[in-house]
């Protein structure tokens, strides 16, 4: 027969935690946790709070559960947690002598979780690694129970940016380099947690090819396969899962999540090193080293030099760099050979994108310099000027490119006119411009639409269709503002609406033309 079970609620809760019988301390844990959990909790988050050694001491899967349980409940409910108090738990539990067993497993994650909202995941991670660090430089390990932990503790990288999304997770935090690392470890399920973590940020974040370009092609293809084995809906991501305590406070007050969904979205960009271009320069290198050159192709290779290396995701910002900038304002305006002036506006562009805003500055007083030379048709090319020019929108704001362009769209050459509005069609699909500003189109609204809503009007038929193409994409994006009228479809003239209407069909299809309502 089962006696029934001993009741020990008489014994004070102090005793009871110190005591050698795990009957009375897991009656104290369920306890204190009813107590946490109700109104009256005060006295066990204080008494639990001197006792965190005490839980993480356990060594038996029912002590592990009621203490860590208990843990759980004090980092839900306890309204005054300090960061500095809890953090260090995280480093003992991955440290605990039981995190090779499957109770110890399961119970660990949800408990880090809770901190990481306390502390937030930059400590957390830092934690980690730290961990990750000194377990491997341990003289002494278990290699069994090393391989564990490991794949304990990338596990709970995954588990982190599932919870909290890339947003708070950033690649730049350095978990990549721990993944990477590990990915082609002989240990399944240390390789398994690796590939959680990947598909995971492909989830959020699309390709991720730049980021794992130095991981070896049988890792990226397993990588691909599980990438692409995901329906659409469990690809999907929108918001995390978790907040942050500061901002489930703040979601008393507004929407929860509304901080999150105004964050900027993260691209390849984030997840890079940056390239040091300066440093991989040969030595003695110099751009202005170009003027007292006389053939076409040695000014060429020596460009190539700079262009092979600027090449890159993400530039190191250096002032070596921008002080290249009145060199290029030197060769984009003056110089008449083709490849030279290619290769020119190719380093600029790519300087653009590797370095971002960091080379506003310069690209505000390249970009005119470019644009200058629109009336040039052996130079306004794709493949020479054009693409060049899209690329700084990488480094310059599209108010900009609008305040330098308006020049353009009132010109007397109609090639000027089309290139100028041509451009302005495109860079709304840019990865530039809907990186930075994704809402252009509204944004924008009424400058485009007083730009360009005279040259519907235009004495040249393929300035008009152009026109046209652009306006009605206008009308497409603000279709449901009550402004669109005002500022464009009142404004465009009867005889000049059969234009409008034609291009809004390409676009629109089946959708009836406004004009037509």
């Amino acid at each position: 027969e089962f006696g029934a079970a001993e009741d020990f609620s008489s014994e004070p809760l102090e005793a009871r935690l110190t005591s050698k019988d795990l009957n009375r301390r897991c009656s104290a844990y369920a306890e204190m946790s009813s107590a946490m959990a109700g109104a009256d909790g005060q006295a066990s988050f204080e008494l639990l709070r001197r006792h965190f050694d005490t839980c993480l001491a356990e060594t038996l899967p029912k002590g592990q559960d009621a203490s860590l349980s208990a843990l759980r409940v004090y980092l839900e409910r306890c309204e005054d947690v300090a960061p500095d108090d809890v953090l260090p738990l995280v480093r003992k539990l991955l440290e605990h002598k039981s995190i090779d067993k499957p109770k110890m497993q399961q119970l660990v994650p949800p408990v880090v979780l809770l901190v990481a909202e306390v502390c937030e995941c930059p400590r957390v991670l830092g934690e980690i690694t730290a961990c990750v660090a000194d377990l491997e430089n341990a003289k002494r390990k278990t290699q069994g129970f090393f391989k564990k932990q490991v794949a304990v503790i990338i596990k709970l990288v995954a588990e982190l940016l599932v919870e909290f999304s890339p947003h708070k997770m950033h690649p730049k935090l350095g978990y990549l380099n721990l993944v990477l690392k590990y990915i082609t470890d002989s240990d399944r399920g240390i390789r398994e947690a690796c590939y959680s973590v990947l598909v995971e940020l492909s989830c959020w974040m699309g390709c991720i090819a730049d980021a794992v370009k130095t991981m070896e092609e049988p890792q990226k293809k397993e990588l691909a396969k599980r990438v692409e084995a995901l329906s659409d809906e469990e690809r999907a991501r929108a918001k995390p899962k978790r907040l942050y305590r500061g901002e489930q406070a703040a979601g008393a007050e507004g929407p929860a999540g509304a901080k999150v969904a105004q964050e900027k979205p993260l691209d390849q960009y984030d997840l890079v090193e940056a390239v040091d271009v300066m440093r991989k320069l040969p030595k003695g290198w110099h751009l202005e080293s170009i003027f007292s050159m006389e053939k076409w192709k040695t000014k060429q290779e020596h460009l190539q030099v700079l262009s092979s290396l600027v090449d890159a995701t993400r530039i190191l910002p250096s002032d070596g760099l921008l002080a290249m900038t009145p060199a290029f304002q030197r060769l984009l305006k003056t110089e008449s050979n083709l490849p030279v002036v290619t290769e020119a506006a190719k380093c600029v562009g790519l300087l653009a994108r590797g370095l971002r805003k960091d080379f506003d500055r310069p690209a505000r007083q390249l970009l005119p310099v470019a644009l200058a030379r629109i009336h040039d048709k052996s130079v306004w090319r794709p493949n020479i000027l054009v693409e060049r020019v899209e690329q700084m929108l990488w480094s310059v704001s599209y108010e900009f490119l609008l305040d330098e362009l308006a020049p353009y769209l009132v010109s007397k050459s109609l090639f000027v006119k089309k290139e100028a509005i041509g451009l302005l069609l495109r860079t709304p699909e840019l990865p530039a411009v809907q990186q930075s500003c994704p809402d252009v189109l509204r944004r924008f609204m009424p400058s485009l639409a007083s730009m360009v809503v005279p040259l519907i009007d235009d004495s040249d038929n393929g300035v008009r269709h152009q026109a046209a193409r652009l306006l009605a994409t206008l009308v497409e994006g603000n279709a449901d503002s009550p402004e669109i009228g005002a500022l464009v479809l009142d404004r465009i003239p009867a005889h000049r609406a059969a234009a409008f209407e034609e291009e809004w069909r390409r676009l629109a299809k089946d959708v009836p033309c406004p004009l037509s309502g």
